[in-house]
């Protein structure tokens, strides 16, 4: 695991500094003790190293937290759900957690407009169990719905599996409002897709994983709700049959493609096999089957099971399949999709390993995908390669392991997966953001301007370093 090395002086909080932060948010409000014990730390295990963290309850209590800490030079790590893996929320003593979870306001529902204003620390689950019954969907949705906050996703821009249909959360996001480093208010929560009012400064924030400020309530656009839905998990002999097996399925009249998701042999058969679900890819008993999981709007009148079944038989008849199944019932569904969901199960069965996430074009997957096994084979021969994705947006997710540690073959490895990308016009960060551990990754993979223009955002912003130091950049 990454740890960070945080640029301001590590020295603890004095108990007058602790004792400010405690009128600010009230004593339930703060804790200093036994932090890692009582609180999840998330997936990285030095997110609670600050040992101080603080929960306000408002924007007032926001804006001093902000205020005290510019002031005294105590930099600040906001955090969600601590759901991140990039290393965004890594803290170190010295520094103070603002922990967004009990903003969890739903402000406002227009369901006539299609429209939700809520504050930061509201859960995508709460959100959706909010408006799915109103007809309508949130337009993302992610394994971690759970636990990820709406703020949390806005900070770090989120994708997940409806992105190829409705965009990640930028495109979601008409509007919100943060605490910036002084203490300043930003408001812009427009509730409407049209506002052309010069520069549009919140999409700075978005995807700045609280490097420039703390999003406290953001208004959003949602999306109409299928009225059901239908899986199949079909098997496909390389990447080129599932592209067109996707793009047969977006083109068809008869019904709506809701998500399509890929996986690699390795990785689903392992995955299957640690849930103890090796039958549901019994159906596919070649050992090189790519799998692919549909999900289809099903329709009031259950038509959308039949265009599924129809659509696949003629997938099957022009080779863009091998084989398929279709869930009868949503306990199946639920098992296909907790293949595709359970993805830490690979590090358990094979640690050590290093992770990547990458957007590659359409068009250059299949040829991708080839050189890379071929690469990382070259650079170990115990080396596998767990690999899955989202294959409407070519956004792949992949941990390259031996189930040993060989730390001295990341930098073989990391030019091997990110060879050729920028080339391509794909991207070596597809959703998961830079955070700290992709920091080395940023400076090899951009253009010094980019960097340049970034720096400056940063000291405009923050130019006493205080919000989420050393993180992307």
């Amino acid at each position: 695991m990454h740890k960070f090395s945080p640029q301001h002086d590590s020295t603890p909080l004095s108990p007058a500094q602790l004792d400010e932060l405690a009128t600010i948010v009230g004593a339930s409000g703060i804790r200093t003790h036994e932090v890692s014990s009582t609180l999840e730390s998330g997936i990285n295990d030095g997110n609670l190293d600050a040992g101080v963290v603080l929960f306000p309850e408002s924007l007032a209590e926001v804006k001093a937290i902000v205020c005290f800490c510019n002031a005294q030079s105590i930099s600040i790590v906001p955090h969600g759900g601590r759901t991140g893996i990039s290393g965004g929320a890594e803290s170190a003593v010295g520094q103070v957690i603002v922990q967004t979870t009990r903003l969890r306001n739903i402000l406002s529902v227009d369901e006539q407009a299609g429209t939700a204003v809520v504050e930061a620390g509201v859960t995508l689950e709460q959100l959706q169990s909010q408006v799915n019954p109103r007809g309508l969907g949130v337009g993302i949705d992610l394994a971690a719905r759970g636990t990820a906050t709406i703020g949390g996703m806005v900070s770090t821009n989120a994708g997940g599996t409806e992105a190829f249909r409705h965009g990640v959360m930028r495109h979601r996001v008409l509007g919100l409002e943060a605490v910036l480093a002084h203490g300043r208010v930003f408001n812009d929560l427009k509730q409407v897709a049209k506002a052309n009012e010069g520069f549009d400064i919140k999409q700075l924030l978005i995807g700045a994983e609280g490097t420039l400020g703390i999003v406290t309530k953001v208004a959003l656009s949602l999306v109409p709700l299928p009225g059901g839905r239908v899986s199949a998990l079909a098997s496909c002999a390389s990447v080129a049959a599932a592209l067109r097996l996707m793009h047969r399925f977006r083109l068809a009249a008869n019904a709506e493609l809701l998500c399509v998701e890929i996986m690699w042999p390795d990785y689903a058969r392992v995955t299957a096999a640690e849930l103890g679900k090796d039958s549901l890819l019994a159906f596919a008993p070649d050992a090189d089957s790519l799998f692919v999981i549909l999900d289809v709007a099903s329709g009031h009148d259950d038509a959308g099971r039949e265009h599924l079944e129809q659509t696949l038989t003629a997938a099957f008849e022009s080779s863009e399949i091998t084989g398929a199944v279709v869930a009868k019932n949503e306990r199946e569904r639920a098992e296909f999709w907790l293949v595709r969901d359970e993805s830490f199960l690979c590090d358990r069965r094979y640690p050590h390993g290093f992770w990547y996430d990458v957007s590659v074009p359409h068009r250059f997957l299949d040829d991708y995908v080839r050189e890379l096994f071929r690469q990382v084979h070259v650079i170990h021969v115990e080396f596998k390669i767990f690999l899955f994705g989202h294959l409407g947006d070519g956004n792949l997710h992949l941990t390259v392991s031996a189930g040993r540690p060989l730390p001295e073959l990341e930098t073989a490895v990391e030019q091997a997966v990110y060879n050729g990308l920028e080339q391509m016009g794909g991207s070596f960060s597809a959703e998961h953001g830079i955070g700290t551990h992709k920091r080395a990754a940023l400076v090899r993979n951009v253009s010094q301007e980019k960097l340049d223009i970034m720096r400056e955002i940063k000291r405009l912003f923050d130019p006493n370093n205080v919000m989420n130091p050393a993180k992307i950049l």
